[in-house]
């Protein structure tokens, strides 16, 4: 029997200050800061846990000031973090203004078939991405359903990748329809 899970509750990233992670994870992207404490496992690292939504949260382990402990860099590889994606609340030129208010360069808006997205690093060298589905989800839609659905669609039209129309189509099949 397989082992079923019900999503991701956090990854954990290796920072590299404590003070710059805080203030772009609080004021650039919105999330609550709800736990920092010692790392349980080593006490030279501060822990802390950002609520990213939905259940989901952002945890890292940050040297602490006083301490001689050194992390090296992370490099890109088998194994290792290509981005982080998040799902915005507000539209893409929102965050457009709020990502140019905190000089945080970017690249795009990038038009991904079915959504579009925004590329910047965090404070610790770690990509991510902010998207935004162009037909928004109905409230309570599974988007893993959706996907699926618009997926299968693709690939009996043979288009090259999920676009707009089949999202459309999708959620149409599925008996639901966008909220704008």
């Amino acid at each position: 029997m397989p082992i079923t899970t019900k999503g991701i509750n956090h990854p954990a990233f290796y920072g590299r200050n404590l003070d710059e992670t805080i203030t772009f994870y609080t004021e650039v992207l919105g999330m609550r800061l709800v736990l920092r404490q010692p790392n349980l496992d080593e006490p030279r690292l501060t822990h802390l846990f950002f609520s990213a939504g939905g259940g989901a949260f952002f945890a890292f382990f940050i040297p602490n000031d006083d301490g001689d402990l050194k992390l090296s860099e992370g490099s890109e590889g088998i194994g290792s973090l290509q981005h982080i994606a998040l799902n915005l609340t507000v539209s893409i030129e929102e965050a457009m203004e709020t990502l140019n208010r905190y000089n945080i360069k970017f690249k795009g808006p990038i038009d991904r078939g079915y959504e579009r997205s925004l590329y910047f690093h965090d404070p610790n060298g770690i990509k991510v991405e902010l998207m935004t589905w162009k037909t928004p989800l109905p409230r309570g839609a599974d988007e893993a359903d959706i996907i699926a659905r618009a997926q299968t669609l693709r690939e009996r039209e043979g288009a090259y990748n999920i676009e707009e129309e089949h999202v459309r189509q999708a959620m149409s099949e599925s008996g639901l329809s966008s909220p704008d």
